[in-house]
């Protein structure tokens, strides 16, 4: 549950909720349940896979600060996929990607969500333990 001051906890449910009331406005951000809706989404899914390989290779547009950035975003990106796709290889994989220097090329989010789903990535997506996500009931009736 979020307190007064804007701060994210879980509720009893589980759920994160920011709770932006301290900015003036009744607000109230359920990050849970986005995050549920882009996951079960495969086109929203592809977008932020896309982002997810944007913002790492971003780096490069700062030559030496760059790979020092990517430092601290390699444990973002390593929990995003493992968020997303439910694999603890892909995840490491991502995160050791992002971790070493001037391997930020490869599009590691995006080319997880191609083995999700992709038909003729099958064998891949067996292989690696990528797991495709459904709408849960709460997600449904919340649209």
């Amino acid at each position: 549950m979020a307190t007064a001051d804007g701060a994210t906890r879980p509720n009893e449910q589980g759920r994160f909720v920011v709770d932006l009331s301290r900015f003036g406005s009744p607000i109230r951000l359920d990050i849970t349940g986005f995050a549920e809706k882009v996951r079960s989404d495969k086109w929203l899914l592809l977008a932020a896979c896309v982002l997810i390989d944007f913002i790492g290779m971003a780096s490069y547009l700062v030559l030496i600060l760059g790979e020092v950035t990517d430092i601290m975003w390699a444990p973002f990106a390593g929990f995003l996929l493992q968020y997303l796709f439910g694999s603890w290889l892909v995840s490491s994989l991502g995160a050791l990607e992002e971790f070493l220097p001037f391997t930020d090329i490869l599009p590691t989010a995006t080319l997880a969500w191609a083995i999700c789903h992709l038909e003729c990535l099958r064998f891949l997506r067996l292989l690696l333990g990528v797991q495709r996500h459904t709408p849960t009931i709460e997600a449904i009736h919340d649209d």
